[in-house]
């Protein structure tokens, strides 16, 4: 009896001894913990460490360690946000003030002539800049609601053909001002997309504007199965990167940045994204001189 109470005692001294050290490891990660996380700053990529191989403690880690990549995110969700605030700003910025300068100008030289053919040729150029003022910005609302996902869309059967013959119709004053004209090939005429018809429209004429403000002779049209590609020839084909066209506000062609254009590098933009939007696919390729730019629909029905 005397030596199984010694061994009871020398047990539980051990035991003692084994828990004091382990509640002095704890506390000691625990500090350890406090002082990471105490010199941890906001942005930082470092990441909490644990020396006590304790399951617990292990996933407590871990746990902090997740919740400082998720913040990690934000943070950097934040500054690229921010970024892109300041190049929205200073490209809608400039996109504004050309032309509100221009109508500013040709104002002031409205007031000052007497020639009433001038003061009227004057005030046509005004109304004019105003209209292109106005365009960007219903592009920039139209283009913050579809990135917001504040856009509903009415999917229905849309007949392909006739709405094409439309948009261009509302065109013609321009192909007859540039001695241009479009080239219809529509393999079925009867065919059927799903999609949203007025958004379509938008769609489509953002095409044929951007073949017309930068686009040289023929604009070639051709339907083939569930696809729609536009065609035409550019003037600096080694300025345009396809890969690049639907980015917001790029203007690969040194002529888009001409104080003459009105465009803010949103047509494209919107186009995609109202085409992804009813389920559908953009893309551009560049052969040579020649740019197409490809639309493929879901749901194309005969």
């Amino acid at each position: 009896m005397p030596m199984l109470k010694t061994a009871l005692i020398i047990l539980f001294a051990i035991l003692f001894f084994l828990s004091i050290t382990a509640l002095l490891l704890y506390r000691r990660q625990v500090r350890g913990l406090s002082e990471q996380l105490k010199d941890l700053e906001p942005g930082s990529n470092q990441r909490l460490t644990c020396s006590v191989r304790d399951r617990n403690i292990l996933f407590l880690c871990r746990l902090v360690n997740t919740y400082i990549d998720s913040q990690q995110k934000l943070v950097l969700q934040a500054r690229e946000a921010e970024e892109e605030l300041k190049y929205t700003i200073a490209s809608v910025s400039h996109d504004i003030r050309t032309p509100l300068t221009g109508a500013s100008g040709y104002m002031q030289m409205a007031e000052k002539t007497e020639d009433p053919d001038k003061r009227k040729e004057y005030c046509r150029i005004v109304r004019g800049r105003l209209k292109d003022l106005e365009q960007l910005l219903d592009q920039l609302f139209l283009y913050t609601k579809l990135t917001s996902q504040e856009i509903s869309l009415q999917m229905e059967p849309v007949s392909l053909f006739p709405l094409v013959c439309e948009v261009l119709t509302g065109f013609y004053g321009k192909f007859q001002e540039q001695n241009r004209e479009p080239s219809l090939d529509f393999q079925e005429e009867a065919i059927q997309i799903q999609g949203d018809s007025s958004q379509l429209k938008r769609v489509l004429g953002n095409l044929v504007s951007n073949s017309l403000s930068y686009g040289l002779g023929t604009l070639f049209i051709v339907q083939k199965g569930n696809t729609l590609t536009f065609s035409n020839k550019v003037k600096d084909p080694g300025s345009i990167d396809p890969d690049q066209m639907f980015v917001r506000f790029y203007r690969g062609d040194p002529s888009r940045n001409a104080s003459k254009s009105s465009h803010a590098g949103l047509g494209l933009s919107i186009a995609r994204e109202l085409t992804q939007a009813m389920g559908g696919k953009i893309e551009a390729r560049l052969h040579e001189d020649i740019l197409e730019i490809v639309l493929t629909f879901q749901g194309a029905s005969r």
